[in-house]
C-alpha cells in the first residue's frame, strides 16, 4: 500500500466519520458546549479506521468500534429521548454500511468485473467507488438532517421494529464482508450480492419512512390531545366563572334583606347579635368578593376564578395587573397560558405546609405583554434534557408546560424559568405587534 493510498483512504475516512456527526449533531442539540467532545470523537474514529488498514492483530472489528462509538457519542454530548438517538445512530451507520456495499455491487454490474474484487484490490475501479459511496452519503444524510421535528413520539410495537431491523440489517452486512468476502472459500455469486445490496439498502429506507409515518401520527395524536386538554381547561374555567357571578348576584339580590336584619337588631339594641351578624355575612362576602377588574375581561375572569381557588387552600394571592380592553393575542391561548400557570402554581403551594403565596404580574411594556408569575415551592424539581418537567404520574400530564411553551414560541415571544429552593418563577415576554 502506499503513501498517497493511505493519504487518500484517511481521506475517505475523514468524509464518513464527518458525515454521520453532521447528521446525528443536525437531528439532537447540545447538551452543552460540545465542540471538543465532537472533534475528539471524530478524531478517535478516523484514527481507528485509518489503523484499521494495516490489519493489526487483536484489533476489535472496526464497524462495531464504529457504531459503539456513535451511539455514546449521541448518549452523552447529545438531547433528546435516548431510543431515538440510538435508532438514529443505527439508522445513520446502517445507511453507511448499506451504501458502501450497493456502489461497488452496481459498479460491478456495469463494468463486469466481479464484486469482490471492486471492493478488495486497490485500483482505480475502488476509488470511483469510494467516491461515489461518500457522494452518495453526503447527499443523503443531507437531505435526512434537514427533517426535523418535535420529539413527541410515544412507544409502539412498529418504533421496536424500526429499531431492530437497521441492527439486524447492519449486523448481516459486516457478516457478509468478513466471511464470505474475506474468505477464499466462499465463492458468492455476484448476483447474489446485487440482490443483497439493493434488498439491504431499501429495507432501510423502508424503516427510515415507516418511522416518518409513525411520527407524523404520533404528532397528530399529541394536537388532539393538546386542544382536548384546552378544551378540558375552557370548560373548567367557564363552570368557575359561573359560579363566581352566580355566588356574586345572590349577594347583590340579598343585600337589601342583610341590611335591614342589621337595622332592625341595632334599633332593638341587640348589638351583640348585630356584630355576630356582620362577621358571619362579612366572612360569607370574603369567599365570593374576589372578582378582580383590570380591564380586559378573560384576565378578570382567569385570575378571579383561580384567585379564589388558591384561597380555599389557605394561599395568599398578590398581583399586579394592568390591561387594556383587547390584547393581540387569541382569548384561547392566553386562558390556556394563564390557567396552566396558575394552576401549577396552586398545585406546588398545596404541596408546602405553610408559606404558600402568589405573586402575579402582567403588564404591557414597550409594546410587550410581560408575564411574572412566583409562588412558593419544596424545591423538588425534575428535568429532562434540560426542560423542567411535571412530577406528576401519567401518560398525559406535563402536557400544560409543553403547551405553554409551545403557544409562546408561537407569538415569537420569551419563555423562561427560574427554579429556587424555596420559590419557583415563570417569566413569559410576547410581543403584541400582530397575532400569530
Amino acid at each position: 500500500m502506499t503513501i498517497e493510498w493511505i493519504f487518500f483512504e484517511i481521506f475517505i475516512n475523514i468524509v464518513e466519520v464527518g458525515t454521520v456527526f453532521y447528521l446525528l449533531c443536525k437531528k439532537f442539540p447540545a447538551k452543552y458546549n460540545t465542540v471538543l467532545p465532537t472533534l475528539l470523537f471524530m478524531a478517535v474514529n478516523i484514527t481507528y479506521l485509518s489503523l484499521s488498514l494495516f490489519d493489526f492483530a487483536y484489533m476489535p472489528p472496526v464497524e462495531i468500534v464504529m457504531l459503539v462509538s456513535y451511539v455514546v457519542y449521541t448518549l452523552l454530548f447529545r438531547n433528546g429521548r435516548i431510543w431515538k438517538k440510538v435508532f438514529w445512530s443505527v439508522l445513520a451507520y446502517a445507511l453507511l454500511l448499506g451504501i458502501a456495499l450497493f456502489v461497488p455491487t452496481m459498479l460491478s454490474l456495469i463494468t463486469g468485473i466481479p464484486t469482490i474484487d471492486v471492493m478488495i484490490q486497490l485500483s482505480s475501479i475502488r476509488v470511483l467507488v469510494m467516491i461515489i459511496a461518500r457522494i452518495i452519503n453526503i447527499i443523503i444524510f443531507y437531505i435526512l438532517s434537514l427533517n426535523k421535528k418535535p420529539d413527541e413520539l410515544t412507544s409502539s410495537p412498529s418504533l421496536i421494529i424500526c429499531f431492530i431491523v437497521p441492527v439486524l440489517s447492519s449486523l448481516s452486512i459486516v457478516i457478509i464482508y468478513y466471511i464470505l468476502l474475506k474468505n477464499s472459500d466462499y465463492n458468492v455469486p455476484d448476483s447474489i450480492l446485487y440482490i443483497m445490496a439493493i434488498g439491504y439498502l431499501v429495507i432501510n429506507i423502508i424503516i427510515f419512512i415507516l418511522y416518518e409515518m409513525i411520527n407524523k401520527e404520533a404528532e397528530k395524536n399529541y394536537i388532539l390531545t393538546i386542544k382536548h386538554k384546552q378544551y378540558e381547561i375552557t370548560e373548567q374555567h367557564n363552570a368557575e366563572i359561573k359560579k363566581i357571578y352566580s355566588d356574586m348576584m345572590e349577594w347583590r339580590h340579598d343585600y337589601v334583606n342583610h341590611m335591614q336584619v342589621v337595622v332592625t337588631l341595632i334599633e332593638k339594641l341587640e348589638t351583640d347579635e348585630a356584630v355576630n351578624y356582620i362577621k358571619n355575612i362579612d366572612e360569607k362576602i370574603t369567599a365570593v368578593s374576589s372578582m378582580i377588574s383590570t380591564g380586559n375581561y378573560i384576565v378578570d375572569a382567569i385570575v378571579s376564578a383561580k384567585m379564589t381557588l388558591a384561597s380555599s387552600f389557605n394561599i395568599k394571592f398578590e398581583y399586579t395587573i394592568s390591561l387594556p380592553e383587547r390584547l393581540m393575542i387569541n382569548d384561547e391561548d392566553l386562558c390556556a397560558v394563564l390557567s396552566n400557570l396558575l394552576d401549577n402554581a396552586i398545585e406546588a403551594c398545596c404541596k408546602l405546609a405553610n408559606e404558600r403565596y402568589i405573586n402575579l404580574e402582567i403588564v404591557i411594556i414597550k409594546n410587550q405583554l410581560h408575564i411574572k408569575l412566583l409562588n412558593s415551592t419544596n424545591g423538588e424539581y425534575k428535568k429532562e434534557n434540560g426542560k423542567f418537567q411535571t412530577t406528576k404520574q401519567g401518560k398525559w400530564h406535563g402536557i400544560g408546560l409543553k403547551h405553554i411553551e409551545s403557544i409562546v414560541l408561537e407569538y415569537s415571544g420569551i419563555y423562561k424559568i427560574e427554579a429556587g429552593i424555596n420559590s419557583f418563577t415563570t417569566q413569559i415576554s410576547i410581543p403584541l405587534t400582530s397575532k400569530k
